[in-house]
């Protein structure tokens, strides 16, 4: 999997993981502890927590990716993460009502209202990534 860099002056890190159902898990740990040692705050892990979760998901459960990327950018004090699969052609549904009793289909609405901004692009013919950005405010 090709990935792109991010804009240069910040801090990058990145992990790639085979798509199995514990890579939800390992993404989200893994990036609440980058922001944890880059001095973010509690608020900004929780809600980096539940968008990485929701997109990673979605990643493992709606692609025929065998890897999923997860890269948390740290620049110019915003943290934006991307989540990259290998199947640009399977776009989230964006602005889909669901009922109020539905088990599943919220994650991008959750998303949306957790995070400061979100977006779903294509990068090339083989590479979607789904990103999701916030201030980073600093713990203290």
């Amino acid at each position: 999997m090709s990935i792109s860099a991010v804009p240069e002056g910040g801090l990058t890190y990145r992990m790639v993981a085979p798509s199995r159902a514990e890579a939800v898990r390992v993404a989200r740990d893994w990036v609440v502890a980058v922001l944890r040692s880059a001095g973010c705050g509690a608020e900004v892990g929780e809600r980096a927590r539940l968008c990485v979760s929701e997109v990673v998901t979605n990643a493992h459960r709606h692609t025929d990716s065998p890897e999923i990327a997860v890269e948390v950018a740290l620049l110019g004090g915003r943290v934006t993460v991307y989540v990259y699969d290998c199947a640009p052609e399977r776009w989230p549904e964006q602005g889909r009502s669901r009922g109020v009793m539905a088990t599943h289909g919220r994650g991008l609405a959750l998303v949306a209202a957790t995070a400061d901004d979100w977006a779903a692009v294509a990068q090339g013919d083989c590479v979607k990534v789904v990103w999701f950005g916030f201030a980073a405010a600093e713990s203290g």
